[in-house]
């Protein structure tokens, strides 16, 4: 039987593709235009054409939701969830706060 990705796989494939796309998209036009000797005029503070940027944009956004929608549902992180894996007996032989006055006079000198 044919496993088949999920959408969430197919959605970061696709948006690293589209990345990786814009990344050399810009790598291109940046070499053109060294190479004819042109300067390309600066746009929303970048010195690359507005549909890269957007492309690198729109496709970063896809990736990170492709990512997110793939991600493991979170773990509880509370007192009672992790008390639950533990015994009580084992908690109360820890240290209590520290204490860093025996460090010396230095660093707890008087200042005038």
């Amino acid at each position: 039987m044919v496993s088949w990705p999920t959408p969430a796989a197919i959605l970061i494939r696709l948006a690293a593709l589209v990345f990786l796309h814009a990344a050399y998209s810009a790598w291109e036009v940046r070499g053109l235009a060294k190479t004819a000797g042109v300067e390309i005029p600066s746009t929303l503070g970048s010195p690359l054409p507005v549909d890269i940027i957007a492309q690198a944009f729109i496709s970063f956004i896809l990736l990170a939701t492709g990512v997110i929608w793939s991600a493991t549902p979170l773990k509880k992180i509370s007192w009672a969830s992790e008390m639950s894996k533990r015994c009580i007996d084992s908690e109360d032989s820890r240290l209590s706060f520290a204490n860093v006055r025996h460090r010396g006079s230095v660093l707890f000198a008087e200042t005038d």
